[in-house]
């Protein structure tokens, strides 16, 4: 049996900085919009509404913000 080795992948200067830059901002980023909610919890928006009525959310100046650690402890809280 053959040995397996990772690939080396290199990234080009633009690439890495444009990934550095998303890394950045999804590590930083404190507040979600509603739109975010599929993406940060991994369901569908209407997984969401049925089974998460009770999420908490602040609203601010008609937008309503959700903050992810009130949403991950409103999980554990089920």
């Amino acid at each position: 049996m053959e040995e397996v080795r990772p690939i080396e992948m290199l990234l080009s200067e633009r690439q890495f900085q444009i990934l550095r830059d998303q890394v950045i901002k999804a590590v930083t980023r404190k507040w979600l919009r509603t739109k975010d909610l599929p993406n940060y919890l991994n369901m569908a928006d209407s997984t969401i509404r049925e089974n998460l009525p009770g999420l908490p959310f602040h609203i601010v100046g008609g937008t309503k913000l959700y903050d992810p650690n009130e949403i991950d402890d409103y999980i554990k809280d089920l």
